[in-house]
């Protein structure tokens, strides 16, 4: 049965079932685990299976979060948010949710299964990735990141481990725990974040400023970031010492010459880490940056506001 099928016959997504055990609400609905494929301080991934009654099989990964083990503002406020936001998304390059079920002691989420690993790994196995595949992988991230933006949602940890491969070598970004909105729904105002989120070799100076931040300009940093990591296979800026990180982000320095990128790639990678936010590209000029749009015409269209969406139905 197909993926996407078998999501039309889940949109209700099942309520809480505290009275059952992690074990027993699995089995009660079809699921049997397999295989650890990623792991944290309170979450595992784990391959699952999804058993119907003809006898089919889906296989799917399981993103298996221990209540008892994560912290208190994980759980009653970070946790809902990330399930209130992934139940709704649809789009080809964000993970897919195919189910939600909830233990006394565990929060089960069914998705899309990435065969290939995360971009990390997958650039650690090949290295640098060559312009064109680094090319295709960007303009996916950056179609999923207009998607988001369009609705006012940020990510707000976007990273290499946080992008996943498929069988078919396309690019799904997943793991939704920092993501926010950002526009109060009742008065239409943009909210700015406080909270720290991600991971310090990704983060944008005023995150490490310790300032209120535009969560979208900070995806754009992230993105940077990113794309940098593909096209040289190193991180643009060491976290090791992160006042000193924070010196050369804000001069602008770090090393492009001696990679002999393309000019037109330093220069969107240039937009994107720049530190003054109101300076930093948005995701829909990086849609329209040159690199982007270079060498790439006799297959895809440009990717833009008014387009992206009909692109992805």
């Amino acid at each position: 049965m197909a993926f996407k099928e078998v999501m039309i016959q889940n949109q209700n997504f099942r309520e809480t079932q505290n009275n059952l055990s992690a074990a027993g609400l699995l089995h009660r609905n079809g699921y049997k685990l397999g295989r650890t494929i990623g792991e944290g301080s309170y979450c595992k991934v784990r391959v699952a299976i999804k058993f119907f009654g003809n006898g089919h099989g889906l296989k799917l990964a399981c993103k298996m979060i221990s209540k008892k083990r994560a912290s208190v503002d994980y759980v009653t406020r970070f946790l809902p948010r990330e399930i209130s936001i992934i139940r709704n998304l649809q789009h080809p390059n964000i993970t897919q949710v195919f189910d939600i079920l909830e233990s006394s002691d565990h929060v089960f989420i069914f998705m899309n299964l990435c065969e290939k690993g995360d971009l990390l790994e997958y650039i650690k196995r090949k290295g640098a990735l060559v312009e064109f595949k680094a090319r295709t992988f960007f303009r996916q991230l950056v179609s999923a990141i207009i998607y988001l933006h369009n609705q006012d949602i940020s990510h707000r940890d976007l990273k290499c481990e946080n992008i996943f491969i498929t069988a078919k070598d396309d690019m799904v970004l997943g793991d939704f725990g920092f993501a926010r909105r950002c526009r109060d729904p009742y008065t239409q105002k943009r909210i700015l974040s406080e909270t720290f989120c991600g991971s310090a070799a990704y983060a944008a100076p005023e995150i490490l400023q310790g300032v209120a931040y535009n969560p979208k300009m900070y995806d754009v940093w992230s993105m940077g970031c990113i794309l940098y990591i593909m096209l040289t296979s190193s991180m643009p800026f060491d976290d090791f010492n992160i006042v000193e990180m924070l010196k050369l982000q804000l001069a602008r320095q770090f090393e492009t010459r001696r990679f002999n990128l393309r000019a037109s790639a330093e220069k969107l990678i240039f937009h994107m880490l720049e530190p003054d936010v109101t300076r930093r590209a948005t995701a829909s000029q990086i849609a329209q940056s040159q690199w982007l749009r270079e060498h790439f015409y006799s297959n895809l269209h440009a990717i833009t506001p008014a387009n992206y969406s009909a692109s992805i139905g």
